[in-house]
C-alpha cells in the first residue's frame, strides 16, 4: 500500500473521529434530557430520531375519585341481635397525595409507590331489630405497593400490588332487657393487601396524568382482651369482632417527575 493512499485513509479516520465528537459535545451543548430528541434511554434501539420519555426518577402527586365497599363483621355481644353479623356497603369521595420513584429499563419501568388517602365509607345499619343500630366507619387510608410498568414512548401501562392499612371504627347500639342502652365501639389499625392497575400519560416531559383502578381487602378482625391469660389462667375467648372490607376505588391522578437532570 503507497504512502499516499495510506495517509488518505488515516485522514478519513481523523475526520470521522472529529465529526463525531463535534457531535457528542453538540448534543451536549443542547443539554440532552429525558424525553427530548437525542436522549438514548438505555435497552431501547438506537434511532436517528430518539424520541423515547424517559420515566426514571422521583415523583409526587395528588388523585381524587371515588370508592365503594362490602363490608361485614359480626361481634361476641349477647345484648345485640345480630347472631350472623351486620353487612354494609358504604360508599364515598375519595382523595389524597402519593409518591414514589421509577427506574426504566428499556420499555419496562419498576418502581415504588406509597399513598395516603382520606374517604368517608361510613354505614348504619339494623339486621334485625330496628332498636339494634350497627355502624362502620373506615375515614382513611394507606398504601406501599411495588409498581411494574411497560410503556409506548409517552404512554404506560402499568399494575402495582402489595400493602394497605387505615383506621376502621365499628361501633353497636341497642336497648338490654332491663331497658338501659348497651353499646360498644372499637377503633383499631387494620391493614390487609390490595392489587390494581392504571394508564399514565406523559402530557409534558414531567407532567404525568393517569387513571387507576385498586382492590383492597382489610381484615376487620380484633383480638379479646383476656385479663386472665395475662396471670397464666388459659381462657378460650373468641374475639370481639371478626369480619372483613372489600373495598374498589377508581382514581383520576396527575403527578410531577423529578427527572434525573431536574
Amino acid at each position: 500500500m503507497g504512502k499516499p493512499k495510506l495517509r488518505w485513509q488515516l485522514g478519513l479516520v481523523v475526520v470521522a473521529a472529529g465529526t463525531m465528537a463535534l457531535g457528542v459535545q453538540q448534543a451536549r451543548a443542547d443539554g440532552w434530557a429525558p424525553g427530548q430528541t437525542g436522549r438514548w434511554v438505555p435497552g431501547t434501539p438506537m434511532t436517528d430520531c430518539q424520541c423515547v420519555t424517559d420515566w426514571s426518577g422521583m415523583y409526587i402527586g395528588g388523585k381524587l375519585g371515588g370508592a365503594w365497599s362490602d363490608v361485614h363483621w359480626s361481634e361476641n355481644y349477647g345484648e345485640f341481635n345480630a347472631p350472623n353479623g351486620a353487612s354494609f356497603s358504604p360508599s364515598s369521595f375519595a382523595g389524597g397525595v402519593f409518591g414514589g420513584a421509577n427506574l426504566q429499563m428499556g420499555q419496562w419501568v419498576f418502581g415504588l409507590e406509597a399513598s395516603f388517602e382520606g374517604l368517608g365509607l361510613s354505614q348504619s345499619v339494623s339486621p334485625v331489630v330496628a332498636t339494634d343500630t350497627f355502624k362502620t366507619d373506615i375515614d382513611w387510608l394507606i398504601t406501599v405497593e411495588p409498581r411494574i410498568g411497560f410503556t409506548w414512548d409517552r404512554t404506560m401501562l402499568f399494575v402495582k400490588g402489595g400493602w394497605v392499612g387505615g383506621n376502621a371504627t365499628l361501633a353497636a347500639t341497642g336497648p338490654t332487657t332491663g331497658g338501659q342502652t348497651a353499646q360498644f365501639s372499637r377503633t383499631d389499625f387494620v391493614d390487609g393487601w390490595t392489587i390494581g392497575g392504571g394508564i399514565e400519560y406523559a402530557w409534558l416531559p414531567s407532567f404525568i396524568v393517569g387513571l387507576d383502578y385498586q382492590y383492597m381487602q382489610l381484615n376487620l378482625s380484633t383480638a379479646a382482651a383476656c385479663d386472665l391469660c395475662l396471670i397464666g389462667i388459659p381462657v378460650g375467648e373468641p374475639s370481639l369482632i371478626a369480619g372483613d372490607a372489600d373495598i374498589s376505588q377508581v382514581m383520576l391522578r396527575a403527578s410531577y417527575l423529578f427527572r434525573p437532570e431536574d
